[in-house]
């Protein structure tokens, strides 16, 4: 896994968004290591103009590379998806449909994307659905809305909402989700077999008090955790 992280690393010309986020990276390309060849068929919702997700794929041999953004004109997303080959698509989930055909994918990842819809995300899954193949999987990873440190905000009376005295704009949060409201959207819309899992991303802005102590709650209480995966098939 390390070698695939010096890959990325080497084609991002390590930027600092990679390092804050390095550990996500790592668990999600585990996770997928296993699941592509050369001929699978990936989707990724929300690809962001810096490509991580997509270029680590590309280092784990898959070459049928996918993303959707709400805007993809920035000079650097296009010129690394003209470098490796991967097809860029703009699409507002909010109101059209993912803008690929039905069937076409074998994985798709939403991945620290949910969160940040200002809409209702059932009309996300339902596209997920569509443009998988059948027994293809879609693999969301999301903060954990009943995590301990929210738990511990709510005891003392404290918001887990952004601070209101500030406008909402780019990387807010709007809703985050339990894995029962997750596995709820899951279901209606026809995925089965889905698997939760929680994982702490390891963020470094945050204090060694707060992980030392969320490392010890959750091995004791792992749906304290703060971040869910989940992995569902059509």
């Amino acid at each position: 896994m390390t070698k695939i992280i010096e890959q990325v690393l080497q084609k991002v010309n390590k930027e600092e968004y990679f390092h804050f986020h390095q550990y996500r990276f790592e668990y999600i390309f585990k996770l997928l290591k296993n699941l592509f060849d050369k001929d699978k068929y990936f989707l990724d919702i929300g690809s962001s103009n810096y490509l991580y997700t997509l270029l680590g794929v590309h280092s784990l041999g898959c070459r049928n590379l996918y993303g959707i953004d709400l805007d993809v004109d920035d000079h650097l997303m296009q010129e690394r998806a003209r470098e490796f080959n991967i097809t860029i698509k703009a699409c507002d989930l909010s109101k059209e449909k993912i803008p690929f055909d039905d069937s076409k994918f074998d994985v798709t990842l939403l991945a620290e994307t949910l969160e940040h819809f200002n809409f209702h995300p059932k009309r996300v899954f339902t596209e997920a659905f569509r443009t998988l193949k059948p027994e293809g999987k879609l693999i969301i990873t999301t903060p954990n809305l009943l995590r301990l440190n929210n738990r511990i905000k709510c005891f003392f009376g404290k918001s887990i909402n952004n601070d209101i005295k500030k406008d909402y704009g780019p990387g807010y949060h709007y809703r985050e989700y339990s894995v029962r409201e997750i596995k709820y959207l899951l279901k209606i819309v026809g995925f089965k077999d889905i698997e939760i899992r929680y994982a702490d991303f390891n963020y470094p802005n945050r204090n060694n008090l707060d992980k030392v102590i969320n490392r010890i709650i959750g091995s004791i209480f792992p749906f304290l955790r703060p971040n869910i995966v989940a992995i569902a098939k059509k």
